[in-house]
């Protein structure tokens, strides 16, 4: 695929993502309007899908193993063991560059809920410092879409891909 059509694919899903947010009607913009935006059916999976997208994108290379704990704790089934499987790794990479991540979910939007499943869209901001940034924070701008399940009571993210 040449850069030309890559560009064009990568804009095309950038609309579609924004047009998705808006046909829904289900944006959120700050954690206090969830309850004022969402139906009490979306509230659940969205507290749920905002937890755990904090949770994945929170990184302290001080203290790793409750913020690895937490997005487990979050998760379940191949996103579960994925991201388990790569523990040491995150952890050491974590480790090595001196990382902090903080992040903020910006908008979240609720879509194709139905039972015990449902898709949400999490834009969300982190302030970054690592080796790389020598010791000034960076902004880094992160899409993503969540696949949640409803499991033993909870709803628990089952596929969590970055979009664009």
């Amino acid at each position: 695929m040449g850069a030309r059509a890559g560009r064009w694919t990568a804009g095309g899903l950038a609309v579609v993502l924004v047009a998705l947010l808006v046909a829904i009607g289900l944006v959120v913009t700050s954690q206090d309007e969830v309850d004022a935006e969402l139906t009490a059916a979306h509230q659940g999976v969205a507290a749920a899908a905002r937890a755990e997208a904090m949770a994945f994108l929170t990184v302290d290379h001080r203290d790793m193993d409750p913020l690895v704990e937490a997005v487990l704790d979050g998760a379940t089934g191949d996103f579960a063991e994925q991201y388990a499987s790569q523990r040491d790794t995150l952890t050491s990479e974590a480790v090595r560059t001196e990382a902090v991540s903080t992040p903020e979910v910006v908008s979240l939007g609720v879509g194709d809920q139905s039972g015990d499943a449902a898709t949400v869209l999490v834009a969300a901001n982190s302030t970054v410092t690592n080796t790389g940034t020598d010791g000034e924070g960076q902004v880094r701008y992160y899409r993503l879409r969540l696949r949640l399940v409803h499991e033993g009571g909870r709803w628990l993210t089952s596929d969590l891909q970055f979009v664009r």
